[in-house]
């Protein structure tokens, strides 16, 4: 937060210089200043207002003849005193979120992946999702599919939403029986209870043994194994990797329309900086969970400690299921970035997406 007031002179000379900075990303002088703020100041006095705001951090001046542009001190004081909402366009943004939700609806991971592409179209930025694993979620249902003789698909979805899909390479030959008739002893061991909890594979085999092993008759196996040691291998191998997927803490970091972040940077070797890090750096995940943690919804610049987007602001906002946090969506853009248009399309879509969940 800002740590003071400006009078009311300089907040209107401020927002004038922002709101014309972001529509036109040139520096702006006084005279305009003083034609948008409708003060009753000399042109002296707004110049001398100016330069005062200068001298407090701001705005600056990039040229000794320019106008000023905002700083990112500047720009922050904006964002927490001085942003305000049309009505009227953020009832249209609310009602386009809500049509696109109503034909959005799906797995959580589904429906946020598609929210990036909406939130992009939305605002002209690069879009950002991160999704977190959920404590107190439970197994809703599990699929085992044979893709080949020593492939298996398994896909676990969780009560709340979550899908995760995972290739297993079994040891021993596997058909659609066995593969559907592991999936579906999981499935009835595994509904309803929390995903959180570790599975003992051990005890589970055997328990399959046990279930199938008193005929020994073979099915989907070319080297004489019983069916009940087919499936306790088959079994094992799909409940290790349920496992894995249990203890991945995050799915990470992904972004759309990156292109359009570049497109708003001047200099190529900011643009490379900015790419690299949106496609690899921890820290971005790290900036947006800080954020979320904190109730912030906007790092302006510098503020995130990400060096590479020094240059860039981020708006996130969490996503809640049951009053659960399972990830983040939000905005990458310029620091001169429409700030109430992106704020307004994030919290819209982050108060409404539970609903397309299913």
């Amino acid at each position: 937060m800002v740590d003071q007031s400006l009078n009311a002179r300089k907040e209107a000379i401020l927002l004038a210089v922002i709101v014309e900075y972001i529509r036109t990303a040139a520096p702006v002088g006084s005279q305009h200043v003083l034609e948008s703020a409708e003060l009753s100041l000399s042109p002296a006095s707004v110049r001398s207002q100016m330069a005062n705001l200068e001298k407090e951090g701001y705005l600056t001046q990039p040229h000794v003849s320019a106008g000023r542009i905002p700083s990112i001190r500047g720009y922050r004081y904006f964002v927490d005193r001085l942003l305000r909402f049309d009505p009227v366009e953020l009832a249209r943004i609310e009602h386009d979120v809500a049509d696109f939700l109503r034909s959005a609806k799906g797995a959580l991971e589904d429906v946020l992946e598609r929210s990036l592409t909406f939130l992009s179209q939305q605002t002209n930025y690069t879009a950002v999702m991160t999704t977190w694993a959920m404590s107190t979620e439970s197994y809703k249902a599990i699929q085992v599919v044979c893709l080949a003789p020593d492939t298996v698909l398994v896909i676990v979805v969780g009560s709340k939403g979550t899908v995760e899909r995972t290739t297993v390479h079994p040891s021993v030959a596997v058909d659609d029986w066995l593969a559907s008739e592991v999936g579906s002893r999981l499935s009835a061991m595994l509904v309803g209870k929390d995903m959180s909890v570790p599975i003992d594979v051990a005890k589970l085999g055997g328990d399959v043994v046990d279930e199938s092993g008193a005929d020994g008759g073979q099915r989907g196996s070319n080297d004489g194994d019983p069916r009940g040691s087919v499936l306790e291998t088959l079994f094992s191998a799909v409940a290790t990797a349920i496992n894995d997927l249990r203890v991945r803490e995050e799915v990470g970091l992904r972004v759309r329309e990156l292109s359009k972040t570049a497109a708003a940077l001047e200099q190529l070797d900011q643009v490379a900086k900015v790419l690299e890090t949106l496609e690899h750096d921890v820290h971005v995940v790290d900036l947006i969970r800080t954020l979320i943690e904190t109730g912030s919804m906007v790092s302006i610049g510098d503020e995130g400690g990400v060096e590479a987007l020094n240059d860039c602001s981020l708006v996130v906002a969490p996503c809640e299921i049951d009053g659960e946090l399972v990830g983040s969506i939000g905005l990458i853009g310029p620091t001169r970035m429409d700030y109430s248009r992106a704020l307004a399309a994030v919290e819209a879509l982050s108060a409404q997406v539970a609903r397309a969940v299913r």
